[in-house]
């Protein structure tokens, strides 16, 4: 079986405490995996440490089939999409304005920002995202995320804070994913359901 993410032994400290702290994780390719543990358990961190946002102690990372290094560590993120926290987003501008600037950044094609609208169900793209709800903020993210066509999506929590309809629409697009996109899935919550 090939695994999308395979940590060994995974470990980070803050100022002597322990957050993770032997993380053997094996996510296999063309699935949605939850990630489950109440708040604080050290899910962020693990999630932060698999897209190199911060080190760890100890322990091993092998993304998409490599061990990462710092020498390709930005060759295996080009293949990864994430939504870490809430999505960063310019509020004075449309959600297709802020996809557009996401698109030149990452240098990927403009025609890709209408494929991820259509993938999130994002249809009122062109209204300010200020005005947007909590949940068109999520799909916002994840329509970012998605940009670039990636082979991992890592989305930390994507349904806090919405009301249980928007749960219920996020889990129904994270769900398809795998299918809809060809990306696997690695999704943390503190919520079993």
């Amino acid at each position: 079986m090939q695994y999308v993410i395979e940590t060994k032994r995974l470990c980070k400290t803050y100022g002597g405490r322990t957050v993770v702290h032997n993380l053997d994780l094996h996510v296999p390719q063309g699935c949605v995996y939850g990630f489950i543990g109440p708040n604080g358990a050290g899910k962020s961190t693990s999630m932060k440490m698999l897209l190199g946002l911060v080190k760890p102690n100890s322990g091993s990372i092998r993304l998409l089939g490599k061990s990462m290094t710092q020498q390709n560590r930005l060759s295996l993120l080009r293949q990864t999409g994430s939504l870490i926290e809430s999505p960063a987003c310019y509020g004075h501008l449309t959600g297709e304005e802020n996809l557009q600037i996401l698109a030149e950044l990452k240098n990927v094609p403009e025609r890709n920002i209408d494929r991820v609208l259509e993938i999130v169900e994002l249809t009122d793209s062109r209204r300010k995202v200020q005005q947007y709800s909590l949940g068109m903020r999520q799909r916002l993210g994840i329509a970012q995320a998605l940009l670039g066509n990636p082979k991992l999506l890592i989305l930390d929590e994507p349904t806090n804070g919405l009301d249980p309809s928007g749960i219920q629409q996020m889990r129904n697009l994270i769900k398809d994913m795998p299918n809809r996109c060809g990306a696997t899935v690695l999704i943390s919550s503190h919520l079993l359901g």
